[in-house]
């Protein structure tokens, strides 16, 4: 009878190990990936200048001159796909206070730290691909209900809740611009701005130029504990201004202020981000 006792607690004991073990096999473990945004202006390095320099380094689809003295866009709404069905979405969440506001990024060419997304709790596994939106879409945010990144007391770029937030913005100059000095803006001002989050049918000027942009990693990357990639993403300012859809002549198109206005620029967003390589 005491053999019998021993061998059952045995093979329960051996069972339970094995369940064990099991488990801690199919537990889901989690690393980071990091996205690394590069502005370019076609084949150069973008560098911002003061808003009034005349130091032009860029030319236009026209063979325009320019510079750029101010360059940002806001980016949300970050998953991550695998080839063998992978799947991370970046949590989004907006309120109030900033501490409320998660997911949500805006990157600026005159701040370094704002040009690395850092993702984290991203479950282990092999990623190929990442979506992301360009813009602030109407949906996530609440009126009313803008801190952080989203606050305009803050720099946060609102026009107002119809036309909502600038997307992307570009700022500088061209001797092609025949715009006058003024209080806020130098002589051969240059200002495109591309925003707007809703269609409004009553009124044309107000269209949706929130994109959802979708790229290649060109390879697998692996996340998990002990890998950290990070993937090198570019973002060309010429694409933007003389890409498919739209080109700026500075001459006509030097300030562009409402939805309307940057529709066909948003249309050229797509062509202007690119993967040019990832770190394992």
């Amino acid at each position: 009878m005491k053999k019998f006792l021993f061998l059952s607690t045995l093979f329960v004991s051996i069972a339970l190990l094995s369940a064990c073990k099991k488990d801690d096999d199919n537990k889901t473990t989690y690393g980071t990936l990091a996205l690394e945004f590069d502005n370019v202006v076609g084949d150069k390095d973008l560098n911002l200048v003061e808003s009034t320099s005349s130091d032009f380094k860029y030319k236009n689809g026209l063979d325009q001159d320019f510079n750029v003295s101010l360059l940002g866009y806001y980016i949300t709404q970050i998953k991550l796909e695998g080839p063998n069905g992978e799947t991370f979405g970046d949590p989004v969440a907006t309120g109030a206070n900033a501490a409320d506001v998660k997911g949500i990024y805006q990157i600026l060419e005159g701040d370094v730290n704002s040009q690395v997304v850092n993702l984290s709790n991203v479950p282990s596994g092999k990623y190929n691909k990442v979506t992301f939106t360009l813009g602030i879409p109407a949906e996530i945010v609440q009126e009313g209900a803008t801190g952080g990144v989203l606050d305009p007391a803050e720099g946060a770029w609102l026009w107002n809740w119809d036309a909502g937030y600038i997307g992307m913005a570009f700022e500088g100059r061209s001797p092609a611009s025949p715009v006058a000095e003024t209080q806020w803006n130098p002589e051969n001002s240059v200002q495109i701005h591309i925003g707007g989050w809703k269609d409004i049918q009553d009124n044309p000027n107000m269209v949706n130029n929130v994109k959802t942009i979708t790229l290649d990693f060109g390879t697998t990357v692996n996340v998990g504990e002990k890998y950290s990639p990070s993937a090198h993403l570019k973002m060309d300012l010429l694409e933007v201004i003389a890409g498919h859809h739209a080109t700026a002549d500075f001459s006509v198109t030097n300030q562009v202020h409402t939805p309307a206005g940057g529709h066909d620029f948003a249309e050229n967003l797509h062509g202007a981000f690119v993967v040019d390589h990832v770190h394992q």
